[in-house]
């Protein structure tokens, strides 16, 4: 059986599914905006801001990513609350169209010279982007945090 937006609270920590489902009732959750068929990027407000990402091929949850600091599981409760943003139709439209079309416009250059201001000053950006491009590099971060915190 697989993930889906109708089932993955069996597939949650109880505890965690009711914290993610209090983050949604409380509007914990913002910006939710589909970034591409299937594709859904979202901002969760705490004690710090995380964005998650989550990737569906129809109904079926395949992918979802948040980068908060959470450990204990595989499912924080800010991902929790985005699968219910996105079980109820609480998002905006797809945006993957206005990308491609500003992308295709930018020259090389400038685009080169937006990532590389982008990775020098943002630590998020650029340690996915070494994650993603650089097969030697090895992430570093160890966070420390509670565990009532989440």
């Amino acid at each position: 059986m697989q993930m889906t937006l109708t089932n993955f609270e069996g597939f949650v920590e109880a505890k965690i599914v009711e914290r993610g489902y209090d983050y949604y009732r409380r509007g914990r959750i913002a910006k939710v905006e589909q970034v591409d068929e299937g594709e859904f990027s979202a901002i969760a407000f705490g004690s710090d801001d995380y964005e998650v990402y989550v990737k569906l091929d129809g109904e079926r949850i395949v992918e979802y990513e948040c980068d908060c600091p959470y450990d204990w599981g595989n499912t924080c409760k800010h991902a929790v609350a985005v699968f219910y943003q996105i079980r109820y139709g609480n998002f905006t439209g797809n945006s993957s169209d206005k990308f491609n079309s500003i992308l295709k416009e930018i020259p090389n250059k400038d685009l080169r010279k937006f990532v590389i201001n982008l990775l020098k000053r943002d630590r998020n950006f650029r340690r996915k982007f070494l994650r993603e491009f650089d097969e030697n590099f090895e992430d570093d971060e160890d966070d420390e945090f509670e565990e009532d915190y989440y």
